[in-house]
């Protein structure tokens, strides 16, 4: 057993140590706090997040989402990583084909407002063995794996869960499939809110694209981070 007062003299310093990181301020965790409440002054200033649900989980979310799904079309995710969510919307759509698209290398790019930096996220360049046998990996860059997935099938999106992180990636998969989304089509976001820097990815792109497409949105769900919404005509 270790000596009462060698035990007593760590927890001090422990105590200590907990009590000047309690004092110093953080600029990150500042710049964090205010990113939050800028997500949360958006959504009080706009009518269309008025009837969603707030979870406070991202898979209540995603669930949320799958419920809302009213039409039929392709459901894919772009971010796959593990397979937590893919599985979990491959369970609920269990006679449809889902699609998962992922490098499995990491992220191509640095993620500017995050600690994740390129290859970040990386997990040995191979798909995840999951307990679902209705999924097809599409394994590259979103800019190597969605035109040929274009080409190959039909929209439009019944169900899309844009996990992509980065404005770039979220961007080309908008881009190359931007007729696939139309008044109906439920897309969650993975990170839509919630740290330093959100306005300039997935959020980012989701206004470019309701710009061009002349579409409009109306909110399901906000989790954590994550964000559900419904397509509708503008």
């Amino acid at each position: 057993m270790p000596d009462d007062s060698k035990v007593l003299e760590l927890l001090e310093k422990i105590r200590k140590e907990l009590n000047i990181a309690r004092n110093i301020p953080s600029t990150g965790i500042a710049l964090r706090e205010q990113s939050v409440q800028d997500g949360v002054d958006l959504i009080r200033s706009d009518r269309r997040f008025d009837t969603m649900q707030v979870t406070l989980d991202n898979a209540r979310t995603i669930t949320a989402g799958l419920r809302a799904v009213t039409m039929e079309g392709q459901v894919a995710e772009f971010g796959v990583w593990r397979g937590t969510s893919l599985t979990q919307i491959a369970k609920f759509f269990p006679d449809w084909t889902v699609h998962g698209f992922d490098s499995f290398i990491g992220l191509p790019e640095s993620w500017g407002g995050t600690a994740n930096g390129t290859g970040a996220f990386d997990v040995g360049a191979k798909p995840p063995e999951l307990p679902v046998s209705n999924v097809e990996f599409h394994v590259g860059w979103f800019n190597e794996t969605v035109p040929p997935y274009g080409d190959k099938h039909d929209g439009p999106f019944a169900f899309c869960h844009l996990d992509a992180d980065l404005y770039s990636s979220t961007k080309t998969v908008f881009d190359e499939l931007q007729d696939w989304f139309v008044a109906g089509t439920v897309i969650v976001f993975d990170e839509y809110f919630g740290y330093y820097g959100w306005q300039q990815h997935e959020h980012k792109a989701f206004l470019e694209f309701l710009d061009r497409s002349g579409l409009s949105f109306e909110a399901i769900s906000l989790g954590h981070m994550n964000l559900a919404v419904r397509l509708i005509d503008g």
